[in-house]
């Protein structure tokens, strides 16, 4: 407290970076329209989803994602095929160190995956609001270890998934299945 240290806060601009997006569902596409303001190159991978592709979203493969990409962004369902999609396969892909994002489900990404891939300098950072375990209270001594080490991190944010959760949401939800029950 009382430190003005101003280049060792610094922060990286998007303009002119590589965001790619892995899942285009309703959340990864309302991603992309937030980013339309930020002039950067928008990389989309959907595996059931084809000819999104557009004035500013390119449609690319998994592949192209990991290589070009400067930041990754998470929009997934938890299935069989996701869970742990960012493994230590998917990090030794990456080839820009770009910085993770995972709004979606917390077992999208392998944690000890995660945390080697920050302590190897495969990725720059990280900010998750979701994570594999989210009842704090029932942690292993491992897992306990892991959120220490992620949350002492300088370059991870940890949130606790708060992602699109707003008092507006919160209603917007209810009112969804209001309308699903009606039908």
């Amino acid at each position: 407290m009382g430190i003005w240290e101003r280049d060792k806060n610094r922060g990286i601009e998007l303009t002119g970076k590589t965001v790619g997006i892995i899942g285009f569902g309703n959340t990864g596409e309302a991603f992309s329209r937030l980013l339309g303001a930020f002039n950067v190159t928008l990389l989309a991978y959907d595996k059931y989803r084809y000819d999104f592709g557009g004035r500013y979203i390119k449609e690319a493969s998994f592949e192209q994602v990991c290589r070009y990409a400067d930041v990754i962004s998470f929009h997934l369902p938890l299935t069989d095929e996701t869970r742990y999609m960012a493994n230590e396969a998917f990090f030794d892909r990456l080839r820009n160190q770009p910085y993770i994002l995972n709004t979606s489900r917390g077992e999208i990404i392998h944690t000890p995956a995660l945390i080697d891939a920050l302590a190897t300098k495969k990725i720059r950072g990280a900010a998750l609001d979701v994570l594999e375990n989210e009842r704090l209270s029932a942690y292993t001594p491992a897992e306990k270890e892991q959120l220490d080490f992620l949350s002492g991190h300088p370059n991870v944010l940890v949130t606790p998934h708060i992602a699109g959760y707003s008092h507006e949401s919160y209603r917007k939800m209810a009112e969804i299945l209001i309308h699903k029950l009606k039908l």
